[in-house]
């Protein structure tokens, strides 16, 4: 082999040597595997090099921090972090004089004992985050005069004490987010000691709590944000169990509240239909003491050893705090061992086919609405909870019951309510009530009180719209004529619920007054069912009225009037308009003029007003075409 070859490689061989010798005098072997120990010479001029230790042990299963003795005391970086670690004893790290960066990121911590990072006086950079410390006190901090860097985000915390960095005077930079954090009045002090230390409050320190300031930046908030006015916020408020609960004569029932503990001022306490509880041997009732948890979480329970048939009612848990009071409550149903039932039943009726099951007494059922062809886009947008219920009474009997959050069986019915909560304005009237106009024109298949019910809430809804719309009246008239066609029953069945048919007549009424007031001396209207006459009459020349009503029938038409569309015929709709003739006067010379029409029918009525009823008339006369079955025929 080439000498010089040979040579370099001795040397080689010699500098490894060297190093690893090196890097065993200082990294020990520790004696967990997960542990990484690394070292490498400082890169200084000099005969005399400093050598610096990285001590990594990260992701494994340590439950607690390493011995110190264990580890190099110029260990200037040590990694414990994704691990198991639950409690930083007193003097965890004592000896390690040269440590600059010690990273405990997510473990389990909850508690830091007074001392525990005692002797870390070069320490620059400390990372507690994601861990579970619910407060952190100027205790935890003495000593680390030369921190700069401290990051305590994603604890679970809900506030920070005034003073709590001032045993940190090198810090420059803090991260304190976390999810459970109020910033409210009590963290004002930090925007002015940011300020005046010159620390920088990095832009992820983002608040969640309380609603108004969720998501800001915290460096960025003004004073008068952070207040504790307003309704009490907690970030967590649990009550369990939370649902309403049915229970026997003699069960025991726990009962369990927590939430988050603000202030030494938090307290809980139960309420038992608006009563203070306390314990109660002869009842059996036990109400446990405030337990708090790492000085974050507050606890209280409440034990019923026999429930009694008086504890049925509310129950409530109370969370009271200096800033005001919340409440989280349940209801208990105590049933006597041998309760009855109420039976199984079938439902039927405008939102659907129900099958209900047998239930228990005092118990409230729930169905799924029944899913129909058409999904109600309507219920989806709103995100209504699509499900019937129906309260068994205590004696074994169906009681009240509620369908309202599903959505109607009939496509028509369905459409018609969906129209009628649509807002409307003076730039979609019109459409509005041509659209109207159309979905009515198949009245006569109604088959459902609300079709005529909706169709009475959009029409009154349109009327106060006639002052800027000419044709507005026209589609009102249209709309009541065509509501005329519904079934007499369905008509019956809709003005006994909510006075339907008399709010339709009143709209049309309202029409004739809107449009005289407008200046207009003679208002007349014709459809196929509704005929509207008004005029303004004065008092003084006033000599009588004369209203002829009159709808041609004659035989020989054969078109229908309305499309299978629900369209109608114009030729059909212009021929057969009922219409209304009002004159001075008396009946006879109006009646001659009909008489003298000779090879046509007509239906037609009259009355009249006679002059000694002085006063202003408006007229509505409405007929159903197929009612005047002869012409000359007078009622």
């Amino acid at each position: 082999m080439d000498p010089t070859r040979l040579l370099l490689l001795c040397c080689s061989t010699l500098l490894t040597l060297a190093a690893s010798g090196t890097a065993s005098r200082n990294c020990p072997d520790l004696t967990v595997d997960s542990c990484l120990c690394s070292s490498e010479r400082s890169k200084g001029l000099g005969r005399q090099k400093s050598v610096y230790v990285k001590v990594v042990c990260s992701g494994g299963e340590l439950m607690e921090t390493l011995q110190p003795s264990l580890l190099p005391n110029k260990t200037v970086t040590l990694v414990l972090s994704h691990n198991k670690i639950s409690l930083l004893k007193n003097r965890s790290f004592i000896g390690l004089n040269s440590l600059e960066k010690l990273d405990l990121k997510n473990n389990l911590i909850s508690t830091i004992e007074p001392g525990a990072l005692y002797g870390l006086t070069e320490l620059r950079r400390l990372d507690l985050s994601n861990n579970r410390i619910g407060c952190f006190t100027p205790e935890m901090f003495l000593g680390l005069f030369n921190l700069q860097k401290l990051n305590i985000s994603g604890n679970i915390f809900s506030t920070l004490i005034p003073g709590l960095f001032q045993e940190l005077p090198s810090l420059n930079t803090v991260s304190f987010k976390a999810e459970s954090l109020i910033c409210d009045c009590n963290l004002k002090w930090i925007l002015h000691w940011s300020a005046t230390a010159s620390v920088k409050i990095g832009e992820e320190n983002t608040c969640e709590h309380p609603s108004h300031v969720r998501g800001l930046i915290f460096d960025i908030l003004k004073e008068d944000q952070l207040t504790c006015d307003g309704p009490l916020e907690i970030p967590l408020f649990k009550l369990i169990p939370s649902q309403n609960q049915v229970v026997f004569h003699g069960d025991r029932l726990p009962f369990h509240c927590t939430a988050t503990f603000l202030a030494d001022a938090t307290d809980i306490n139960w309420f038992h239909n608006g009563e203070l509880m306390r314990t109660n041997e002869d009842r059996g009732i036990l109400v446990e003491e405030s337990i708090i948890h790492d000085c974050c979480l507050i606890t209280r329970g409440l034990i019923l050893f026999s429930v009694d048939m008086e504890a049925s009612g509310s129950w409530e848990c109370q969370v009271n705090t200096s800033h005001g009071s919340v409440i989280k409550r349940v209801e208990i149903l105590v049933l006597e061992t041998g309760a009855p039932y109420c039976p199984a039943e079938r439902v039927i009726n405008n939102k659907g086919d129900y099958r209900w099951t047998k239930t228990l007494a005092g118990v409230t059922a729930f169905l799924p609405c029944t899913q129909s062809p058409y999904i109600s886009i309507l219920h989806q947008e709103r995100n209504m909870e699509l499900e019937a219920w129906r309260k068994c009474d205590r004696t074994g009997h169906w009681a009240e019951e509620d369908y309202s959050g599903c959505a109607y069986s009939h496509e028509v019915t369905r459409l018609l309510h969906a129209f009628s909560l649509m807002e409307i304005n003076s730039s979609n009237v019109n459409e509005y009530a041509e659209q109207l106009v159309l979905y009515t024109g198949g009245a006569s298949s109604f088959t459902d009180k609300m079709d005529v019910l909706y169709a009475a809430q959009m029409m009154e809804k349109l009327v106060p719209f006639v002052d800027h719309s000419n044709q507005l009246s026209d589609a009102i008239i249209e709309i009541a004529s065509n509501m005329m066609l519904v079934d007499d029953q369905i008509l019956w069945m809709a003005q006994n619920e909510a006075k339907a048919c008399s709010r339709i007549v009143q709209c049309v009424e309202k029409i004739s007054r809107l449009s005289l007031s407008n200046k207009a001396q003679v208002l007349s209207k014709v459809s196929r069912n509704i005929a509207l006459e008004a005029v303004i009459i004065k008092p003084a020349s006033f000599i009588g009225m004369t209203c002829i009503v009159y709808q041609k029938t004659s035989s020989n038409s054969v078109r229908p009037l309305i499309h299978g569309n629900g369209n109608l015929h114009a030729e059909n709709t212009r021929n057969q308009n009922l219409i209304v003739k009002c004159n001075n006067g008396n009946i006879s010379g109006s009646l001659l003029h009909f008489s003298a029409k000779s090879g046509k029918k007509y239906g037609l009525f009259a009355y009249t007003v006679l002059p000694t009823l002085r006063y202003l008339t408006t007229d509505v006369a409405e007929k159903r075409a197929s009612k005047f079955s002869s012409s000359n025929n007078i009622r």
